[in-house]
């Protein structure tokens, strides 16, 4: 026992110091960067970045895949409104995907055989980077940089992610361990989400959400959709997990995600999540012999208490600034209707790459009692829309027909009985629950929650490899 004690022990070792290693690399420069004021000296710069590529390219390839994926809602959003903040979002976001995709191009070892939709990811984002050179090159000139990074971490990083995971060379995370990470980070920003409604205190202090008589929280996500729906991918795991016959070893994690998620959802106030949530758990539930019963006795349960309820709802402050809003509603209509018709203007090509909000304007639409301006003053709420309005059938077929077999295959696989069908529900049920979402928001402007669809679609595809080969 001793010996693989000790065996087990040196493991942990060498998975832990590369980790820590990084952590203490990354705060280090972070904070001699931030002491330094605005003037960074640019050599400095690439020395703490050269170094910090080779201590996460030291990392096993296994360990650098997961840490990424639980660090990622810390560091992915509210981070970037401090520097400090800015700098280990870089570090510990942006850049491991790069390297975990450097590592999957030279790294040896068996992968599964690509199909004929596996190239469309990448070609639609060559198509996103050819509108950008083709239709916005004043944002290259006067800021090539931050318009690369956007488009590296709100597209390019769900479409590494998809590669690397879907074609790993060898075994490959298991899903067991991804389930643990996405249901421990998730069930962190619910927590956040609790103690922020109650304290108004968020880790990055960002307070754009904190408003009088609506307060919704964003916990380090940045924006309450986005926050909801990140937890809502940690509810549909759990109850994947518990009604599908997942492993005992994530049942006690499972029950404490549902236990946090149900107040934190509510501490978003945000709609999009709430419903995508609902539909995707009842997706889970219904189907399953086990929880069946289950699912539709907490139909009725939830329809009876909100008929019983409904005097209280109606006349509640959460009713009255986030259900009741006539004039948000009216505001999303003229949006879309500015969108269909952007949309017949150029239907192929679209619009060009991040153009929603400049050519908004340029179509005349009714906007009812609503001022013009007031109509026009958000930014558009449906991703899906926008991907027509700003890259036409042409961009949006790109994007969504290797979509098409991967689900279709993934719904067949989960059908069959097997260790892993739990998995699969709980990704499909994700990709059910993020559809939704995202046509309630517009996903350009975020990364980690979209790279979450890619995510599970990369898994989908993983699993359908497996499946041909059985």
């Amino acid at each position: 026992m001793n010996a693989v004690n000790a065996v087990r022990a040196a493991a942990v070792r060498d998975r832990l110091l590369p980790i820590v290693a990084v952590g203490i690399v990354s705060i280090a420069a972070a904070d001699s960067i931030a002491g330094m004021g605005k003037h960074v000296p640019k050599l400095l710069v690439l020395v703490l970045a050269l170094a910090g590529a080779t201590v996460l390219l030291a990392v096993e390839t296994t360990q650098l895949f997961l840490g990424w994926l639980f660090v990622a809602p810390i560091f992915q959003g509210s981070a970037s409104t401090s520097h400090l903040g800015h700098v280990l979002s870089l570090a510990l976001y942006s850049a491991p995907p790069a390297l975990l995709l450097v590592k999957h191009f030279t790294v040896d070892g068996p992968r599964p055989a690509r199909k004929w939709f596996d190239v469309l990811p990448a070609l639609y984002l060559l198509f996103l980077v050819g509108s950008l050179i083709i239709t916005a090159s004043g944002e290259l000139q006067h800021g090539a940089l931050g318009t690369l990074h956007g488009l590296w971490e709100n597209v390019a990083i769900g479409i590494a992610i998809y590669y690397v995971v879907a074609f790993w060379r060898g075994r490959g995370p298991s899903f067991v361990a991804v389930a643990r990470v996405l249901l421990v980070a998730a069930a962190l920003q619910a927590v956040m989400a609790v103690v922020e409604l109650a304290t108004h205190w968020n880790l990055w202090h960002d307070t754009r959400w904190q408003r009088a008589g609506g307060d919704r929280s964003i916990a380090t996500l940045a924006n309450p959709a986005i926050t909801g729906a990140f937890i809502g991918v940690g509810v549909v795991i759990a109850l994947a997990l518990l009604s599908w016959g997942g492993p005992l070893e994530l049942r006690r994690l499972a029950v404490v995600m549902l236990m946090v998620g149900g107040p934190a959802l509510y501490a978003t106030k945000t709609r999009g999540p709430i419903l995508g949530t609902l539909v995707a758990a009842l997706l889970v539930l219904i189907p399953s012999r086990r929880s069946r019963l289950f699912g539709l006795g907490a139909i009725a349960l939830a329809a009876l208490t909100l008929v019983v309820l409904w005097p209280h709802i109606r006349s509640s402050s959460l009713y009255q600034n986030r259900i009741a809003q006539s004039q948000n509603v009216q505001e999303r209509l003229v949006l879309q209707n500015i969108s269909f018709k952007l949309i017949e203007r150029k239907p192929v090509l679209g619009s060009g790459y991040d153009s929603f909000d400049r050519v908004k304007y340029d179509v005349p639409v009714s906007t009812g009692t609503l001022p013009y301006v007031v109509a026009l003053k958000q930014t558009s709420h449906d991703t899906f829309l926008t991907i027509l309005v700003e890259y036409g059938a042409v961009g949006f077929l790109l994007f969504l027909l290797p979509w098409i077999p991967i689900v279709a295959g993934g719904l067949r696989c989960a059908r069959t009985p097997a260790p892993d069908q739990w998995f699969l529900v709980a990704m499909l049920a994700t990709i059910v629950l993020l559809v939704i979402n995202g046509a309630t928001l517009d996903y350009r402007f975020f990364s980690f929650v979209p790279g979450l669809a890619w995510l599970a679609l990369a898994f989908l595809r993983r699993r359908l490899s497996a499946a041909s080969l059985t």
